[in-house]
């Protein structure tokens, strides 16, 4: 599974293909598309392109992101890029007739809108990023200028601690969610 493709790890995440010819509108199966599939993505995907001189994931961005803003902002940042993964995971199957990537993040517990908190915490973090896990350059990065940094260093964690953590917290958010309902790595529900 170390070089498993995101498609194949949604078809086995769900227990079927996700592709062009699968409808996700109206009859679309509870835990089709879960949070799991969208943490996998996420820490998989280097932070600004792969532009650190270190690898460190979007999941981990966001799980530090949803540390750092009031907690009712919490999940909007958790989620702050979710859409992105979304995109990813299922290209070929997103179009006007079926569930959009908004309604899939509605069901996972987005906002509609993202607040101010989010955004600023998504500037920090940037700045902090530059600071930490970037070499030096004498271009700014866009934001990276409008706020300071994170008086803590961030430390790049290994894509699958970054995906556990980015789970954890979102359950720690969303407790009324069942992780039972889907199944594990091995499996197993």
């Amino acid at each position: 599974m170390k070089h498993e493709s995101q498609a194949a790890h949604a078809m086995r995440r769900t227990g079927g293909p996700i592709g062009a010819d699968q409808n996700l509108g109206g009859d679309t199966v509870p835990g089709q598309v879960n949070i799991e599939d969208i943490a996998h993505v996420l820490a998989s995907t280097c932070c600004f392109a792969g532009r650190a001189h270190t690898f460190y994931s979007v999941a981990q961005h966001d799980y530090l992101a949803s540390t750092i803003v009031p907690p009712d902002d919490a999940l909007a940042a958790l989620l702050l890029h979710a859409g992105d993964a979304l995109r990813k995971l299922l290209a070929a199957c997103i179009n006007a007739e079926s569930q959009t990537t908004a309604d899939i993040l509605a069901d996972l517990g987005a906002p509609p809108y993202l607040p101010p908190s989010v955004k600023y915490a998504d500037l920090v973090l940037r700045a902090t990023e530059r600071r930490d896990l970037d070499p030096p350059y004498e271009d700014a990065w866009t934001g990276t200028t409008q706020s300071s940094p994170l008086a803590r260093p961030i430390q790049a964690l290994a894509p699958i601690v970054a995906k556990h953590l980015f789970i954890d917290r979102y359950y720690e958010l969303r407790p009324q969610e069942d992780r039972r309902a889907f199944p594990t790595a091995d499996g197993a529900s």
